[in-house]
């Protein structure tokens, strides 16, 4: 079974997100968050359940989605997981 490690940059991320969802629906931050552990939790089961991501060529980089947002994360040689970014699928990732 692989671990998780969070980025800080990802840890900050999922507090900007949930605090701009919780100002907009307190009940639909709760479930996004909830939907986020939840698929994160699976990746220790299936490190390769994501799908590459488009914009690099390294397989070792997927993601996956939870609502609106792209948890991208690092899949390493002994199945460690690290989260790096979440980010909005309607921007794209050279805007960061």
């Amino acid at each position: 079974m692989a671990g998780i490690r969070w980025s800080f940059e990802a840890r900050q991320d999922l507090d900007t997100i949930f605090l701009k969802l919780s100002s907009e629906s307190v009940s639909y931050s709760q479930k996004w968050i909830n939907d986020v552990f939840n698929k994160t939790e699976l990746l220790e089961k299936f490190p390769n359940m994501g799908r590459t991501l488009p914009e690099t060529r390294l397989s070792s980089i997927r993601e996956i989605l939870v609502g609106k947002y792209r948890i991208i994360y690092n899949v390493a040689k002994d199945n460690t997981i690290e989260i790096m970014a979440i980010r909005h699928s309607s921007r794209p990732l050279s805007e960061y």
